[in-house]
C-alpha cells in the first residue's frame, strides 16, 4: 500500500522532468529564431515576379531623415555601380512619398519599380554590402530603426492589363 510520503519522490520526478522538457522547448525555439534572424541579414534578398511591382515601406514618424538618407546611399549605389545590372535596376526604380499620413500615423513611401529586372536582388543591404561596404552597418541599422513596428515593407508584384 502506497502512502503520501511514498509518491513524493515520484511528483519531484515528474516536475524536474516537466522543467527539463520546457527548457529543451524554449531553447529549440530560441536557437531557431535567432538562427533565421542571422541567416536571413547573411543572405537578405528582395526579389521582384512581376514585369512592375511596388514596395510599400511604413516609416515611423520622426524617422524619416533616417530613411531617406538610407534611400539617398541606396540610389547613389545602384546608379554609380560598375556593375550593369544595378545600373539596369536604379532605371527603372522611382521612390515616391505619400503626402497622406498612413496608419497610425506612418509615413508611407513606395517605390515603383518599372520594369522589374529579372532576377535581381533589390535588397537595399545587399547591394549596399556590394557597393559601400564600410557604411552598410550603419545604414542598415538606420533603415531598420526607421521601420514602424509591424509595419515594416509590403512588396506588390505586377503585370500590366491594360495601357491607355
Amino acid at each position: 500500500m502506497r502512502t503520501k510520503l511514498s509518491n513524493r519522490p515520484r511528483t519531484g520526478q515528474a516536475w524536474v522532468g516537466t522543467a527539463i522538457i520546457v527548457a529543451l522547448v524554449v531553447g529549440a525555439l530560441l536557437g531557431t529564431s535567432f538562427a533565421t534572424r542571422s541567416e536571413a541579414m547573411a543572405q537578405p534578398v528582395l526579389n521582384f515576379s512581376g514585369g512592375s511591382a511596388l514596395l510599400m515601406n511604413y516609416i515611423a514618424p520622426g524617422k524619416t531623415a533616417d530613411f531617406e538618407r538610407v534611400m539617398r546611399a541606396y540610389g547613389a549605389a545602384l546608379s554609380g555601380s560598375d556593375n550593369a545590372q544595378y545600373n539596369q535596376m536604379a532605371n527603372g526604380l522611382k521612390i515616391f512619398r505619400a503626402a497622406e499620413p498612413g496608419q497610425n500615423n506612418t509615413v508611407l513611401y513606395m517605390w515603383l519599380v518599372d520594369p522589374v529586372v529579372s532576377g535581381a536582388n533589390y535588397s537595399v543591404a545587399n547591394v549596399l554590402n556590394d557597393e559601400v561596404p564600410s557604411e552598410v552597418q550603419g545604414l542598415y541599422e538606420a533603415l531598420i530603426a526607421s521601420m514602424e513596428p509591424g509595419g515594416g515593407q509590403q512588396p506588390i508584384n505586377m503585370d500590366l492589363m491594360m495601357e491607355f
